[in-house]
């Protein structure tokens, strides 16, 4: 007769030190006394339970970003018997805003029931930039060539800001948090009903630190690089029994510059017109702000915040080239006529487009949390911003070869926009692991201003106004919420089930006939989470979420604006919203030595999506306009391998592949298919206890789009960091695209239309950065990134 396996379980219970709650998605893993994995298991509810442990002496380690490392004493296990390791109380990491000195590398990433939450500091060549860069490394995460975000193909997600929406959209949003302030960024990939519906990819949740002692604590981070590039940006905080205060302020220029060759075939009107660019395009994005906030907890029953946010923000984007286009008629089909046509005559102009959005913001929020008793709670929270004063602004300019002005616009949208959201929910623990969770949330967005243009004429030398082409506007929309959850935990699965409705009110009165609308929606919007967790198997999960893209203001203008002088836009009133269903199979198992394996996959069905689509508009003039191009079947593998070789090294292998297959519904637009991958490998070298060698490459693929292509291309970064006087100074630098490989090469085409554009960004780009903490022993480091490429939409 076989002899059974002698097995035993631990168990236990995991709470918040600071505010007695549980503590969710906590790594548990069980080592024998040599530090060899022999179970695994994750906290949800904040319990935990591993089963099938061999009999002997064992160590129970619990490890979660922003929670310092739990690691138990020797616990002799017998056969057949539980141990109850009780009450585990784990203490947030951050003390005031320092960090310990790093001498080994926290996991970059940890996964959850609904999301994965990104560390702020396990990486170096993130440290100190912004959040764009702590996502830089993250599967699936691409940096394009305009330095803006997408995540699994799109640039479509929501971000918030320690669960309030930032006053900023998409790439501008994450730009303006300091890397040195984030403690995780939650990437929720498939939300649940008791978030916003908009965003075909989901939610990047930032989280901040914050004091959890009595007394000051402060942060000042500064840099530089070789490309003009800045910052300075400042953090204090004061913490005393019940009150904790904070202030702070950011003074920023994030600027990428590229060398830019473009070649433009377009037919219209019976005229062939054949257009080179060639010269440099630039971006800066300058930022001025100051915050500041206040939290009073008197109780464990009450808590309640407001924190503020005001000051400026200016994108300018341009280009300065040379201009040489030939035109000709069109090859004749009539053999008469075949070598008849007129001759081809040249011209070489010299260029210089500039845009520019400025916005005056200010923005407040609040929110109060009332523990009604151990079962319930109610929470109330309310954000208002008002951008005071806000100016989109485009210039083309065009001269001669001898300094004589020859073509010249200016465009002027000057608008005033305010926004507010808010909500009320209640929540009820109906057993200790089941929750009951309903709500209802608002959100009310308003803008009004008008567009005006200046043509330049050559007669006159002098610009004039062109007021048949002045269009004023006003745009409101109104969103109704209620939604309703269930979560639970059954033995060793975990799930979540909820829905949400959402009543849609938008209206716009736009001054060109026609193009006003007052369109009202009603959607419904499901989803669903469920995890497995069996000993030493690591973790299942599935979840499912339903979701949309709501057109913006800037995406319904009907009036023509300016890029350059060769490339004109507009917007499209009759947009739609594109609807999106995400599904999504994920298993993650960590390992002794801090290693890990996470696979990831997921399928999107993208109904009517909105693309912007280049036609052939005036004879060597394209315009860029957005529609409903069709409709795409998404699916998609991720995987991150994390492992430490030796006690110095620290590796981690990130890869993505997706196929889609575009289904064309817009007359410009062709179907297509294709496979699309990333991979990315970072490696970490800690030379001495407080100096750090970083080296993050990355392999972009080739990708289809709706009109052309983009070929693949590679780059990679190389970061140092040394710290000082007990960690409270740090120095470090890091060189962007270090062999200087990064290449851009996009093609598009469409019945009278062909063009080319190469990118390859300047070289060299060398950040230096300084930090140093107020009452803090320890720091991390601080490099930052700017943008690879500048002048994708040209």
């Amino acid at each position: 007769m076989p002899l059974l396996a002698q097995t035993a379980t631990i168990k236990g219970k995991v709470i918040d030190e600071a505010n007695n709650t549980p503590v969710d998605y906590a790594d548990v893993i069980v080592s024998d006394m040599n530090d060899k994995l022999l179970a695994s298991g994750m906290v949800s509810q904040g319990i935990f339970t591993v089963k099938g442990i061999s009999v002997q002496d064992v160590m129970v380690t619990i490890r979660m970003i922003g929670y310092n490392t739990f690691i138990s004493d020797k616990l002799s296990l017998h056969e057949g018997t539980t141990t109850d390791l009780g009450t585990i109380r784990m203490s947030q990491t951050t003390v005031g805003l320092e960090e310990v000195i790093v001498t080994a590398n926290r996991n970059q990433i940890v996964y959850r029931l609904d999301r994965q939450a990104i560390s702020g500091s396990a990486s170096a060549t993130a440290a100190g930039g912004t959040a764009v860069d702590v996502l830089a490394t993250t599967p699936s995460v691409q940096i394009d060539i305009n330095g803006d975000v997408t995540f699994r193909g799109s640039s479509n997600f929501l971000v918030y800001i320690d669960g309030k929406l930032s006053p900023l959209e998409g790439t501008a949003a994450l730009q303006q948090i300091p890397a040195g302030t984030i403690e995780d960024i939650e990437i929720i990939t498939t939300p649940s009903a008791r978030y916003k519906t908009d965003g075909d990819v989901g939610i990047f949740n930032i989280t901040t630190k914050r004091a959890t002692h009595d007394g000051w604590s402060g942060l000042l981070n500064t840099s530089g690089s070789s490309l003009g590039t800045y910052s300075l940006d400042v953090v204090m905080n004061y913490r005393q029994g019940h009150h904790n205060f904070y202030l702070g302020g950011t003074r920023q220029d994030i600027q990428s510059k590229s060398d830019f060759l473009q070649n433009k075939t377009t037919e219209v009107e019976s005229i062939v017109t054949q257009s080179k660019s060639d010269g440099e395009r630039f971006r800066s994005n300058m930022t001025t702000t100051a915050k500041g906030g206040w939290q009073w907890v008197p109780d464990k029953r009450h808590n309640l915040s407001v924190d503020f946010l005001f000051g400026r923000n200016s994108n300018w984007r341009g280009g300065d080239m040379t201009y040489t286009d030939s035109q000709s008629p069109a090859p004749s089909t009539n053999p008469e006529q075949v070598g008849s046509q007129t001759p081809t005559h040249t011209d070489t102009f010299n260029s210089h487009d500039r845009y520019n959005l400025c916005k005056d913001l200010f923005q407040t929020a609040a929110e109060y949390v009332w523990t009604i008793n151990d079962k319930s709670q109610f929470i109330l929270q309310s954000r208002f911003r008002y951008d005071r004063y806000s100016i989109e602004y485009t210039e083309s300019n065009m001269f001669d070869l001898q300094g004589a002005r020859y073509e010249g616009t200016r465009g002027y949208e000057e608008e005033h926009h305010w926004d507010c959201d808010g909500g009320a929910t209640y929540k009820l623990n109906y057993t200790s692991t089941g929750k009951i969770e309903a709500g209802y949330q608002y959100t009310t967005y308003s803008e009004h201003g008008d567009y005006k243009i200046k043509y330049w004429n050559r007669q006159a030398q002098q610009f004039e106004w062109q007021d048949q082409l002045a269009t004023p506007f006003y745009y409101r929309r109104q969103t109704h919420s209620l939604y309703a959850m269930v979560t639970d935990q059954i033995g060793l699965f975990s799930f979540d089930g909820g829905l949400r409705a959402d009543r849609v009110l938008d209206f716009t009165d736009i001054g060109i006939e026609g193009t006003s609308r007052d369109i009202k929606r009603f959607d419904l919007f499901p989803s669903g989470h469920l995890s497995y967790s069996p000993p030493q198997a690591g973790t299942f999960t599935i979840g499912y979420s339903y979701r949309t893209n709501r057109p913006g203001i800037w995406n319904l203008e009907p009036y023509i604006t300016y890029e350059d002088y060769y490339t004109k836009k507009i917007g499209n009133p009759d947009i739609r919203p594109e609807y999106i269903h995400s599904v999504e199979l994920g298993w993650h198992k960590s390992f002794a030595e801090g290693g890990s394996l996470a696979l990831t996959g997921y399928y999107r069905s993208r109904h009517d999506i909105s693309d912007w689509v280049r036609r052939p508009y005036e004879p060597g003039v394209t315009l860029d306009s957005i529609v409903n191009a069709g409709d795409q079947v998404e699916k998609g593998f991720e995987a991150s391998l994390v492992m430490k070789p030796t006690g110095w090294w620290n590796t981690t292998l990130n890869g993505s592949l997706f196929h889609y297959d575009f289904t064309a519904s817009c007359p410009v637009c062709s179907d297509r298919d294709g496979w699309f991958y990333m991979i990315n490998w970072i490696n970490a070298f800690q030379v001495a206890r407080q100096t750090r060698l970083q080296l993050d490459t990355h392999l972009v693929g080739p990708k289809i789009l709706t009109q052309g292509r983009e070929k693949a291309y590679a780059y990679a970064d190389l970061a140092a960091r040394q710290q000082f006087a007990d960690g409270k100074l740090t120095l470090s630098a890091v060189v962007h695209d270090v062999f200087r490989s990064a290449r851009y090469y996009n093609t598009r085409s469409t019945d009278g239309l062909l063009s080319t554009t190469w990118v390859r960004p300047k070289y060299p780009n060398i950040l230096v950065s300084l930090s140093y903490n107020f009452n803090a022993s320890t720091h991390k480091t601080t490099e930052e990134k700017s943008s690879l490429f500048e002048g994708k939409e040209f």
